[in-house]
């Protein structure tokens, strides 16, 4: 048995150690799924008999054992509040889950990971009934083994827009592509044939969707041979837009449009033309994404795409508790992102 075993019962992974497969095989073989050869599935069930081993969900399911609390999982954050960023994102997140959460009668806090310790803490939280489940939303999606971690320990969780999601069975994601073709094409109609995108670092599923919308607008755009585009990777706060606007914004063949990764970066960018005397939007048009509330504070107010993050986490919350309570076993919810036209985007300069 594992000498790190966060508790002193019987798991999945001590199965497949004993058997000499992988944990999702051995998931395979008690759920009756997947191709696995007929002597396999005979092994790793002698091995199941042999260490008396019992699937933490069916233990559940039978005695109706699980803590009515739900965790909302993010990375550590002391560095960005000390910026002051992040706030809107995890405040939409808690009173989506509350929303949920109130209606059935269970609580829901909010837990910070920072190390590969802090993924153990997740499973004991679990096994000793502090929590029921999770909701993982991005970027903690991301962080080292933490989903397939959760899924090998059988626990209970939904994802919000994971970039390489495990073989959950509760996923919820928006579809930031579409939004961010609609913002672009928009752009595009108004007469910007150089255009460039700003924002987007790897292995985050907001990067990977707006950039693919943005590049789908260019493509599929009746005069595609005649639009010149640039994409800019960089954080997603107001100081990198800021930098790389200014950067972009002074060179001499600067663009008439930009679509940005997040909000943040547009006022970023908004800020930087500013200090360089170039007109919104008379001499640039802007979009962003997000719409947490600043979109419409600055000036001029920010054409944006709406992530719906109370109502993603609404969503994750009820897969959560249904298959918690047995109702539910799989699940993908896919929302929608509403366009949101304000003042900072124009007819091209000249039209």
């Amino acid at each position: 048995m594992r000498a790190n075993s966060p508790h002193n019962k019987v798991t999945i992974i001590d199965v497949a150690v004993q058997a000499g497969v992988s944990a999702m095989t051995v998931s395979r073989v008690i759920r009756n799924r997947g191709n696995i050869s007929p002597e396999t599935r005979a092994h790793v069930k002698r091995i199941i008999n042999e260490l008396q081993y019992e699937p933490l969900s069916s233990a559940r399911n039978l005695s109706g054992a699980f803590s009515r609390t739900i965790s909302i999982v993010i990375p550590d954050s002391k560095v960005l509040r000390q910026l002051r960023h992040g706030y809107e994102y995890e405040y939409a997140l808690l009173v989506g889950a509350l929303n949920i959460c109130k209606v059935f009668d269970y609580a829901v806090n909010i837990i910070e990971i920072q190390t590969v310790d802090d993924i153990e803490l997740l499973v004991k939280r679990v096994l000793s009934r502090q929590v029921g489940g999770y909701i993982v939303a991005a970027p903690a999606t991301e962080f080292g083994d933490l989903l397939k971690t959760l899924q090998e320990y059988e626990l209970t969780f939904s994802t919000i827009s994971a970039f390489t999601p495990v073989n959950s069975d509760l996923v919820v994601i928006a579809n930031e592509r579409q939004a961010t073709r609609d913002i672009t094409q928009k752009m595009l109609n108004l007469g910007h044939q150089n255009i460039s995108f700003i924002g987007g670092i790897n292995n985050q599923r907001a990067t990977t969707e707006r950039q693919a919308g943005f590049i789908e607008a260019i493509q599929n755009h009746p005069d595609q041979s005649r639009i010149k585009y640039s994409i800019h990777n960089c954080n997603a706060f107001f100081e990198d837009g800021y930098q790389i606007g200014l950067d972009l914004l002074s060179s001499g063949n600067r663009p008439t449009a930009i679509q940005c990764l997040t909000d943040d970066i547009a006022a970023g960018v908004i800020s930087a033309a500013n200090k360089l005397a170039i007109r919104l939007p008379a001499e640039l048009s802007i979009g962003g994404f997000d719409n947490f509330g600043l979109a419409r504070k600055i000036s001029p107010s920010l054409t944006t795409a709406v992530l719906p993050a109370e109502e993603m986490a609404e969503a994750a919350a009820l897969q959560v508790i249904e298959a918690l309570e047995g109702k539910c076993k799989q699940a993908i919810s896919a929302l929608d992102c509403e366009v949101i036209v304000r003042d900072s985007v124009a007819r091209a300069p000249g039209l």
